[in-house]
């Protein structure tokens, strides 16, 4: 993953994984993973790697949710979606968000 937080920092981390240029200093521990979230969300490289890896599986169990309207790569990115596979199990404790999705 392209960003690491420290304490109130956030640090880009290189592609050997070691820590990078710092990309920003926080008031607090809370803000600081709000901003590397928000560095995540809008991040080229993470995006790019979501993409690459779905398209380069041939698995069945991969392409299972591939045409499902929540596998896109921001849908997946978005940590207040619910991931596609979440409907699998529907217990009343599975701890999911259950939702109705349309299916095409």
């Amino acid at each position: 993953m392209p960003f690491k937080r420290k304490g109130k920092c956030v640090f880009k981390i290189t592609k050997s994984g070691s820590q990078g240029e710092k990309k920003g200093c926080s008031k607090s521990v809370a803000m600081a993973k709000k901003y590397a979230k928000a560095l995540y969300a809008s991040s080229d490289d993470v995006m790019a790697e979501v993409k690459d890896y779905f398209r380069n599986q041939s698995d069945e169990d991969y392409l299972e949710f591939d045409d499902h309207p929540l596998s896109t790569a921001s849908a997946l990115m978005d940590p207040d979606k619910p991931a596609p596979w979440d409907h699998l199990t529907n217990d009343e404790d599975d701890e999911d968000i259950d939702i109705d999705v349309e299916e095409k």
